[in-house]
């Protein structure tokens, strides 16, 4: 995905920004230390005063020296080593400077407490490990990630369009800041309106969080410390997907306000479950009505199928679970591929084909070699019965690389009155 556009409408300055300097991840480099001695139990300890002492001074700090990057403190989660806390600053830049920016609170605390070096690798390395094993504690800003984060959080409409807010969270708490580091370093969402692609990976997220919350509650209170990162790191992500539906839903008249998503820290697998359901329903109700079939159809296809589309999740498949998740993919992975060839040959009998799409279907064709017999005057039975021969292990190995996007040229994306500016 490229940067977001500049739009003009007459939203234009009241709505909250886009991220414009967005940084390559291989350009934020992020040193992680293991702070202190390890602790006695996953429970959630008093944060240490040295600690606290170096989230005030540290955003100062870096930020007289010029320096754009975060800080992070977060507790170890890993089921098979000791918790204990962990510190992790990011900055758009080298190791070097990365340390030059935070030289003095970084001394003030090695006198403290003792560290020792834990992980250095860049932000695309780094976010799947926090996804499995980081509790985020406390997050801090500085240089353009800071301005951002200001923007988002003192938003006049921020309880409008940002979950957190939305749910009664101070904009200094970890879970209210923690989805902005998806806003400025992980792909823009929602550019140039709702595509295919956009309503399949919303209704992904939905069913994933769903998943998450089925295994904390299987597992029990013994087990919940290990999931707790995996869902924390999934709520921010939908907090930060949901703000571009949730901006263009204020200039639908009519439309009901976006409900809060559950962010307590004592809430149950219950309160969290009904809570997606609320949002899920919302978002049915605004964007995927009868109106839009294919786009309610890619966002249906994201729900019931997240665990084989997320790859995050596919780790924890067995063997005979993926089978049955292929077969129960197949349906939607053929109608997808059904409807975008059906059009894509229309256009090509009508002349209204575009180049981009003609290039495209030809590489579909050089994966799926079935599909090359079909002309300008095949009939929908004619695409369908193609498709039928095309096996299941084939068919799936293409749906994210060639069918989704295929369908995203095809399909006709939603356009908006009130985007991110």
């Amino acid at each position: 995905m490229t940067d977001a556009p500049k739009t003009n409408n007459q939203y234009s300055g009241f709505l909250p920004p886009r991220y414009r300097n967005r940084p390559d991840g291989d350009d934020v480099m992020i040193k992680t230390w293991a702070v202190g001695d390890a602790l006695s139990d996953h429970s959630v300890p008093e944060m240490p005063s040295s600690l606290s002492l170096f989230f005030d001074l540290v955003a100062p700090a870096a930020g007289r020296a010029g320096a754009c990057g975060f800080a992070m403190l977060w507790l170890d989660r890993h089921p098979h080593e000791q918790p204990g806390w962990r510190l992790s600053i990011g900055h758009v830049g080298s190791v070097d400077d990365l340390e030059r920016a935070v030289a003095k609170p970084l001394a003030r605390l090695v006198d403290a407490m003792p560290l020792a070096t834990f992980e250095c690798e860049n932000w695309h390395v780094t976010r799947p490990l926090w996804r499995k094993r980081a509790e985020p504690v406390k997050l801090v800003f500085w240089g353009d990630f800071a301005k951002h984060a200001r923007a988002i959080l003192d938003h006049g409409d921020g309880a409008a369009f940002y979950q957190p807010l939305g749910a009664g969270l101070r904009s200094d708490h970890v879970a209210a800041s923690l989805p902005l580091l998806e806003d400025m370093l992980g792909d823009p969402f929602l550019i140039g309106g709702m595509g295919f692609e956009d309503a399949l990976r919303l209704g992904v997220s939905l069913g994933r969080a769903h998943l998450i919350e089925s295994w904390i509650e299987a597992g029990g209170a013994e087990k919940e410390p290990y999931f707790r990162p995996m869902r924390l790191w999934h709520q921010a992500w939908l907090a930060n997907a949901l703000i571009d539906p949730a901006v263009a839903s204020l200039a639908m008249s009519g439309m009901p306000p976006m409900p809060a998503l559950d962010f307590a820290s004592d809430g149950t697998p219950a309160n969290r479950r009904a809570a997606l359901d609320d949002v899920s329903s919302w978002l049915t109700t605004v964007f995927f009505g009868d109106a839009h079939p294919a786009l309610r159809n890619a966002f249906v296809a994201g729900v019931q199928n997240a665990v084989w589309l997320d790859s995050d999740l596919q780790q924890y498949l067995q063997a005979q679970q993926r089978s049955e998740i292929l077969e129960g993919l197949m349906p939607y992975c053929r109608w997808f591929l059904a409807m975008a060839l059906y059009n894509h040959l229309d256009n090509l009998a009508n002349g209204t084909a575009r180049d981009d799409q003609i290039t495209f279907y030809a590489t579909v064709v050089d994966a799926l070699p079935e599909l090359a017999p079909l002309g300008e005057l095949a009939t929908q039975r004619d695409i369908e019965q193609h498709i039928i021969r095309i096996d299941a292990a084939r068919a799936a190995s293409a749906f994210d690389t060639l069918v989704l996007p295929f369908c995203d040229l095809l399909m006709p994306r939603r356009q908006f009155d009130a985007a991110r500016s």
